[in-house]
C-alpha cells in the first residue's frame, strides 16, 4: 500500500484530536490512532464542579456545546478556572512492524501529514 487509507475522514472545522477516537488512517508501514480520554469540568465561582463534558456529551450544568475547534478555543486548554480539563486525546502514528509510537501529533491535518512522511 503506497497510499494512506482513511477509516475516520476529517470533521468539518474539526482539526484538533478532542473530536477523534481509535483507527483513523493507516499506510503499509504506521497506522494513525487517536487516543486518549477527555473531561472537561465546569466549576462555579466556589470551585464546586458543577458539570462534566466527556468526549461529545455534556453532562450536568454544562453551558458549551462543542461541535468545532472554534468552540474549543471558546473555553481554552487551562487545568484550572471555570473549565479545567482532567485528560485529553492525541494522535499516535504507530510502526505496524513492532507496534512501537513514532509520532504523537494533536491535529488531524498534522497526524495525516506526518503518516504520508513515512510511506
Amino acid at each position: 500500500m503506497k497510499t494512506i487509507s482513511i477509516k475516520q475522514k476529517k470533521v468539518k472545522g474539526c482539526n484538533d484530536s478532542f473530536f477523534y477516537d481509535g483507527f483513523i488512517a493507516e499506510t503499509d508501514k504506521a497506522k494513525l490512532v487517536a487516543v486518549g480520554e477527555i473531561r472537561i469540568y465546569h466549576t462555579d465561582k466556589k470551585g464546586n464542579v458543577v458539570g462534566q463534558h466527556n468526549g461529545w456529551k455534556s453532562f450536568d450544568d454544562f453551558p458549551l456545546d462543542i461541535k468545532t475547534d472554534k468552540d474549543l478555543e471558546e473555553i481554552g486548554f487551562e487545568y484550572d478556572g471555570e473549565y479545567y480539563w482532567d485528560m485529553n486525546n492525541w494522535f499516535d502514528i504507530i510502526e505496524k512492524k513492532g507496534g512501537e509510537t513514532c509520532f504523537i501529533e494533536h491535529n488531524y491535518k498534522d497526524a495525516l501529514k506526518t503518516l504520508k512522511s513515512i510511506i
